[in-house]
Order: C-alpha cells, then structure tokens, then sequence
C-alpha cells in the first residue's frame, strides 16, 4: 500500500505516464447505502478509521484532484482498516467518498437544488427543506444516529473543531459559505440534528424591489444621488440615498426575515472610492466594491481557547482608517465599541439586529450594552438609549409574510425627547402588500432638505 501512495504522488510530480495503472490500488464494489453491514458493535471502530482517513487525507491529499482523493481514500482506508471485515470496509470507502469535494453524502443531492434554502436534519429519519419559504419532509434518510454525526464530525475536522461527548453543539461554514449548525446527544433528545443554512446568493436593490419586498407599486432609485433629500421617493430609493449620503442605517427583524440579504443589497450604494471594513461573524456577504477588508470571528478551539469575537474585531477596525463599517450582525458587546465609533466619525455604518419592531431594537440594545457588561452598573439606559438614538438616523424592520420576506416599515431617529425616549418618525408603513408613505418626514433634515451631519 505504501507503493501506491509513492506512486500516486510520483504520478502528480510528472514522473508516471497519466495512463499508467497500478495493481497496488484494491478494488472493491462498494455496496449502495452507508456503512451498509456495520452492527452497533462495530461502529466506533469503523467511525475511528473515518477520522484517521480524513486527518491523514487533509494533511497529504492537498492540491489533489477529485478522483486522486478518491483513489488516496481507498488506499488509507486498506493501511488504517488492518483486520476490518471487507463489507465494513467497503462501507467505509463509500461514506468517505461521497464526501470528497465537499459533498455530503445523502445530503448532496439537496444542496446542488438552487431551489432549497436550508437543509434540516432531525435525527437519522427525518430530513427536511425549506424551499419558497415553506419547509418540505423529504424521502431522505441516514442509515442510524452515527451516520449523521460521522458526517458532522466531517464537515468541522478541517476546520480544527471536535463533535463529540464533550462537544455536542457546533458550529461551522462549509467551503460555499453556508451555515452549519449541529447537536448531538446527552443535548439533542431526537438524536443527532444538523442544520444547514444555505449561502445566499447577493441580491440587488432592484432585484429585491422586483420580489416584493417593498410593497408591490415600489419604484427604483433613479433620482436619489443628489443631497437634498427625495421626499417623493419611494422606500428603495429613500434607503440608496442614505447610504449614498453616509447615514448610520440599522436592519432590524426576526430570524431568517431577510436582514442579510438587505444589508447586502444597500453596499452596493456606497461610493467606490470609500474603504469599506465588513466584520460578520460568519462570512455571508458578498460585497462589489473595490476597497475592502473582510474580518472573520473564530470559535474557540477544542480546548477553549483562540476565539476572536466581533467585539475585538470592531475594535481593531477602527485602527484600520475605514471609511465606514459594516457589521453582519450586532448582538453582544460590541453594541458598545459600535455605537462610539458611530458617534465619533464613522459615518455611513450599515449593520443588523434581532428584533421584534422598532421599539424594541432600543431594548435590544440596551440588553446586549449591560446584561452582560462587567461595567454593568456604569452603563446606564439612558446613555445606551441616547448614544443610540444619536449615532443611528434609520431603522428598517423585515419580516416573513408567508414564504416572503418583506420591508414592514422604515423609521427615522432623530436621538432623544424630553423623556430620554427615542424619537422616532415612521417614514414607511406596510399596509397589505404596500409599503405607503405616512407624510412624515426625518427631524434630521435641514431648513434646505439636506442631511446635516451633527444635526
């Protein structure tokens, strides 16, 4: 076996014809399903070739081709499987292999359908989609529980992560960017559960405007690059401008409401000649303009320690001379580090929150400022609240309708009343399947309809 593996890669170097065959490489005819013939007794050891294969594939299978990783697994699964019986090792050779290139075994098939938006595994009987926005059972099943967290177990090895007993919860990106999220027992009652969100595809403005998302008479933007403001815009356009002119825009909503795929649709207005730094805490969107930086967050490795949070990004950030932040998501500490940088220059911040209604984007806020704040008893509401009201000038809140996400209302804020309340002017209001105009306008407007930075 050591033979092949000299030869596979003596192969790679140019030193064998590309038609040359070896008899050193088994063959075998794997039979259909996985791990087909392997009893629960037999299982752990099966599962502990799996790691070793796939430890030992990452580290020597790199710059392979597809079918050169294939061949290298059948060859490692022979040197690791010493004394396997051949049915459990054909099982093994099948379950590696339909992972090669990033696939994912029975639920490959589902991933490759543009169609479905996100994979969820319920345990080894139950496989479902969400596919328009209304989730689907399929006829999809894995062979029992172990088969399920020996995918998992896949898809994190690469990225230094452990799934197992001290480790039941997960969470990954596989290599197209989408979202993995998984729990096996003592914590999952059901068995083992895997949830895959897919990567979005980056949506325009226009296109957006043209699934609804902005009642069904909204217009474009045409006539919103100007400075005074468009009052007899339609909602796209009122947000283009103020992304245009560098105002602080929040997205607020629910789970899967369509808060990403909006943030990413409004970069598209920035100007190009601005450095732009994206910090999310899983890589999900894709900007278009010619200077950026993109930071990443990291998890903490199996022994606790390496993690680098949003927080300690937005703060090295701003060491970086941006033009302008934008955040995947807001929901711990570094509200606090947002919201000074947005107070001390750095105009033209775009980020989202979850939140139930305007309103409550303020609690939202003030929960993440001091639930969890070691200085706590310092950071007073009122502060959070003023400093909020103050750095962010709209809010725009998204929901599901249906299988549809939808803008619910856009909202001025121009900071604080005599209550040390938000004050807020709804500019934008759904009513059915439109989103009209409430004839009010934002308080931060000056005497000639221009935006005035401090006002």
């Amino acid at each position: 076996m050591a033979n092949y593996l000299v030869e596979l890669r003596r192969r790679r170097e140019g030193m064998l014809p590309a038609g040359h065959r070896s008899d050193a490489l088994p063959t075998a005819t794997v039979d259909s399903g996985l791990l087909v013939g392997l009893g629960p007794a037999s299982e752990d050891p099966a599962q502990a070739v799996i790691r070793r294969v796939l430890t030992r594939l990452n580290a020597e299978g790199e710059g392979f081709s597809q079918d050169e990783q294939r061949a290298l697994v059948r060859a490692l699964v022979v040197q690791e499987s010493d004394g396997m019986p051949r049915g459990v090792m054909e099982g093994v050779q099948q379950e590696l292999s339909s992972t090669i290139g990033g696939g994912l075994g029975p639920l490959q098939t589902l991933m490759e359908d543009p169609s479905i938006t996100e994979v969820m595994v319920n345990g080894p009987n139950q496989v479902y989609v969400e596919r328009a926005g209304r989730l689907e059972r399929t006829e999809i099943h894995f062979r029992d529980d172990r088969s399920v967290q020996a995918l998992v177990e896949r898809i994190v090895l690469p990225l230094g992560r452990q799934f197992n007993i001290r480790n039941p919860m997960v969470d990954a990106r596989l290599p197209d960017g989408s979202r993995v999220n998984a729990v096996r027992p003592p914590i999952s009652l059901l068995g083992t559960t895997l949830n895959i969100r897919r990567f979005p595809r980056a949506y325009s403005l226009l296109e957006l405007i043209e699934a609804g998302a902005f009642g069904s008479g909204a217009s474009g933007t045409e006539g919103t690059d100007g400075p005074v403001y468009p009052a007899t815009a339609g909602p796209a356009g009122i947000l283009a401008w103020a992304v245009r002119q560098g105002l602080n825009v929040l997205i607020s909503g629910g789970t899967s409401s369509g808060k990403t795929t909006l943030l990413g649709a409004l970069t598209e207005f920035i100007p190009p000649d601005e450095r732009v730094v994206f910090i999310e805490d899983s890589a999900e969107l894709q900007p278009r303009l010619p200077h950026v930086l993109r930071l990443e967050a990291r998890r903490a490795n199996a022994e606790g320690v390496g993690a680098v949070p949003i927080r300690s990004l937005v703060v090295n950030a701003l060491r970086q001379r941006p033009d302008r932040i934008v955040i995947g998501e807001v929901r711990d500490l570094e509200v606090l580090d947002l919201l000074q940088a947005l107070n001390t220059g750095h105009r033209g911040s775009l980020t989202t929150i979850h939140a139930n209604s305007t309103r409550h984007v303020f609690l939202r806020l003030v929960q993440m400022a001091t639930l969890r704040s070691a200085d706590a008893g310092v950071v007073a509401r009122r502060t959070v609240v003023e400093s909020a009201a103050c750095a962010v000038h709209l809010i725009v809140h998204t929901a599901r309708r249906g299988g549809a996400r939808v803008v619910e209302s856009i909202t001025a804020v121009d900071g604080v009343d005599d209550h040390w309340e938000p004050r807020c002017a709804e500019l934008f209001r759904r009513q059915g399947t439109d989103l009209v105009p409430t004839g009010r306008t934002p308080g931060w407007l000056g005497p000639e309809g221009h935006w005035e930075v401090g006002v």
